[in-house]
């Protein structure tokens, strides 16, 4: 408990002794990044980091990572594994239910929502997330791990599993409380302590608490950010942008040209001196952003201003190139180019995709959690297929299939609507045994078309009884009464 109250409180920076565990941000030229992608298995590392820069400098990156991260709803139902036949006639119905709020409770604790967004995010953003988790009976604590001292290195039921390097501590043992008492004991004997030699093959340290998530589960052995291929694209985006910022500083500007006469011969007829005493009145006497010259030719004003709308109209053809790199809809993000809706029902779905199977992921890494507690029954945890997009359809399938009595759509229609299952639980035994609404409050059905009997008067509703104006086709049938027989 102790240990675990000191995690709880986590360092991320130690402003005392100035040490910090943050990333160093700098600008990376262009020509370097083209670099990094001619050979990205040994640029890693430095992709990751580009990818972490623009993820804090790029508004454009930063919305697609995070468009991702939130598109899908997070909420989940708790549903029971496959039993046995022979187990259906020896369940003990007060010990099932036991085990199942045990491991609704344990889930409550986990903040699956919450939790899940940030490593999606993290996953996307660097390729893999790395995490170790640190619990108690009442608490849940994810720290994340920096992708610069861990590695996948194996799977375990499923999942992906990775082993820490214990040489990041070296010189920096003051971190080592932050990790935990497997951590230093690992550290120690890789290092050696009190004269002892260490043991360095002991480098590489498996914790039992990790949790790893990987954007591209199809390759175990690089992690680049999923986006990779429209780090680029970002780069033109601001190169339009520059280009276009010069154009309109040069509309700003004007040049006047002050001519001098000349003689037949083209000499000039007015002395030197007496024409650079002119230009100098006439320079010190114009607004900022006006230049003047003085020639022996005829020109008298210039301005650099363009009226080509293709030149303002780069930017946005960048933005929309960006946003079809990464398969993204320009509409969900602000492009007026796209006009129809039922277009962008069908581009999400591929978004909807990508974040669901980071999703599988994640129900997979916590029900392995939920499998090790050993208990008498199984559950698993299922996060439902809905997003910010499809969450109205989605309600209203999981109702319908919960009004025929379709089994496990009532828990998901409640799961829906956003509710947990240790919230459906918990109100539901507010609701009906405490408030007792369902008997001796609300228990009179609200007035509407469903409950209320016909008096030969039925019918939709008219607008005048919804005091709404008729449109002109009404107001003709309402005239000639063309509803008197009907």
């Amino acid at each position: 408990m102790k240990a675990f109250a000191k995690l709880q409180n986590t360092t991320i920076q130690d402003l005392l002794n100035n040490k910090n565990e943050s990333v160093m941000y700098s600008k990376y030229p262009k020509d370097r990044i083209v670099q990094f992608l001619e050979a990205p298995q040994r640029n890693e590392k430095e992709l990751r980091e580009l990818s972490i820069f623009l993820y804090v400098v790029s508004s454009h990156y930063r919305r697609l990572i995070d468009y991702l991260g939130n598109i899908m709803e997070y909420n989940y139902t708790i549903i029971p594994t496959m039993l046995k036949d022979k187990y259906y006639h020896e369940i003990n119905k007060d010990e099932y239910y036991k085990v199942y709020l045990e491991v609704i409770r344990e889930c409550n604790k986990y903040n699956l929502p919450q939790e899940s967004k940030k490593m999606i995010k993290t996953a996307l953003r660097e390729g893999v997330f790395y995490g170790l988790y640190y619990e108690t009976d009442d608490s849940f604590y994810i720290k994340p791990v920096s992708s610069s001292c861990a590695k996948i290195s194996h799977i375990e039921d499923g999942t992906f599993c990775f082993s820490f390097d214990l040489a990041y501590f070296s010189g920096k043992e003051y971190l080592l409380e932050n990790y935990g008492k497997d951590f230093d004991t690992a550290y120690w004997k890789y290092k050696g302590k009190n004269g002892k030699q260490g043991d360095k093959t002991l480098k590489w340290y498996k914790p039992k608490n990790g949790i790893c998530i990987k954007a591209d589960d199809t390759d175990t052995v690089y992690s680049f950010p999923y986006f990779l291929g429209l780090l680029l694209d970002l780069y033109d985006i601001d190169d339009y942008k520059m280009i276009q910022k010069a154009k309109s500083e040069n509309e700003n500007f004007k040049a006047l040209g002050l001519k001098m006469e000349v003689d037949d011969e083209g000499a000039p007829t007015m002395d030197y001196e007496m024409a650079v005493k002119y230009y100098n009145q006439v320079a010190g006497n114009i607004a900022t952003g006006v230049g003047v010259f003085l020639s022996p030719f005829d020109v008298q004003e210039f301005s650099f201003a363009t009226s080509s709308t293709a030149e303002r109209d780069k930017v946005v053809d960048a933005i929309d190139k960006y946003w079809y790199g990464a398969a993204i809809s320009p509409l969900v993000m602000g492009s007026s180019k796209a006009t129809t809706s039922s277009a962008l029902l069908l581009s999400v779905k591929p978004d909807e995709g990508i974040a669901y199977s980071l999703l599988e992921q994640i129900a997979r890494v916590f029900n392995r959690i939920i499998k090790n507690m050993n208990l008498d029954y199984g559950f698993k945890i299922e996060f439902l297929n809905q997003s910010t997009f499809n969450g109205k359809d989605y309600i209203e399938q999981q109702c319908k299939g919960a009004q025929y009595g379709v089994s496990g759509t009532k828990s998901k229609y409640a799961a829906a609507l956003g509710m947990n299952p240790s919230d459906i639980i918990s109100m539901s035994f507010l609701e009906d045994e405490i408030l007792e609404f369902g008997t001796k409050r609300f228990n009179v059905p609200m007035v509407s078309s469903h409950t209320q009997t016909s008096d030969g008067t039925g019918g939709r509703p008219t607008n005048e009884s919804k005091d709404e104006p008729l449109d002109d086709a009404g107001e003709a049938t309402k005239e000639g009464n063309q509803n008197a027989n009907k």
